[in-house]
């Protein structure tokens, strides 16, 4: 019985601790309105197909033809986006729609296409065995229509 008692006395201290609290932020707060308006977009999102890269066997001081790779970019009718196609080595050589701002998804369509080249230039390389490199596409839109950046 002694137990019950104890555990019905914490709960009692607990509340009235609760009930007691007067912070001027707490009380200000519930006379406060939130107004959101919001503007929902299409996720900005990129699919390549990179089916025509087959580089095949490479030596070192091989320089490999471009190969076409396509990047279809699918946003929000109305947006702009900015993209980048960049390289973290030496090795790959890039040529194409490689950099842009402003393309714009036009009033009828949600798909742009960006046309670029991939190819080896293995010079640079400076010891046999396997090397990596990394090929990044970024894709970003500039700004989303009817809103503030703050």
């Amino acid at each position: 019985m002694k137990k019950l008692l104890l555990a019905t006395s914490l709960v009692a201290i607990s509340s009235s601790a609760i009930a007691a609290n007067t912070s001027v932020l707490l009380d200000t707060a519930v006379t406060d309105t939130l107004t959101v308006t919001a503007k929902y977009v299409t996720p900005i999102a990129v699919g390549l197909d990179t089916s025509t890269i087959d580089f095949g066997d490479v030596w070192t001081d091989s320089v490999i033809d471009t190969e076409a790779v396509v990047a279809t970019v699918t946003g929000e009718i109305g947006e702009t986006f900015t993209y980048s196609v960049e390289t973290d080595g030496t090795l790959a050589q890039l040529t194409g729609d490689i950099t842009g701002t402003t393309v714009a998804f036009v009033t009828s369509d949600t798909t742009q296409v960006l046309n670029f080249n991939v190819g080896l230039n293995t010079a640079n390389a400076a010891t046999a065995g396997t090397i990596s490199e990394t090929i990044t596409v970024s894709v970003n839109y500039d700004a989303i229509a009817d809103t503030t950046r703050t």
